[in-house]
């Protein structure tokens, strides 16, 4: 029963300092800039390179504007696909979220997108963010003026 306890014990203690793997972090980060947890400086210790330099470097304004996600709702997230080495990582995934108006929801947008990422002094940074495909599902006519 000694044997048992200090079994369990261990596991645990190792799963508490495992350090986080590319895809946990990815859908840590996604988590976070959808709930509007992520300051300018929290989301940049999430990024790296060139990235990270251009949310580092936006004006306030700009910032401000860029991490608004309060019109968007997070319906799914899904990793589909990745391919990783022990320095960098590609992880192909889906975002789903609902998009809203003043009062209605206007839009449902899929989003399947490639991230790259990088194993800086042992934790994963996301270097770069491709597009890869784009659905919109519009919830009633979009109404186009003529000029």
């Amino acid at each position: 029963m000694r044997r048992l306890f200090i079994v369990v014990i261990a596991l645990l203690l190792s799963g508490c300092f495992k350090e986080k793997g590319a895809e946990e972090t990815l859908s840590v980060f996604v988590n976070a800039r959808f709930n509007g947890d992520l300051d300018r400086n929290e989301m940049g210790d999430y990024l790296s390179g060139q990235i990270k330099d251009s949310i580092m470097a936006m004006e306030e304004e700009d910032f401000d504007r860029f991490s608004d996600l309060s019109k968007l709702k997070k319906k799914k997230f899904k990793i589909t696909h990745s391919n990783c080495s022990e320095e960098k990582c590609f992880i192909t995934y889906i975002i789903s979220y609902d998009q809203y108006g003043d009062t209605t929801k206007d839009f449902r947008v899929d989003n399947k997108k490639i991230a790259e990422m990088i194993k800086i002094d042992k934790s994963w940074k996301i270097e770069n963010v491709t597009n890869v495909k784009t659905y919109i599902d519009a919830e009633k006519a979009l109404e186009i003026e003529a000029k």
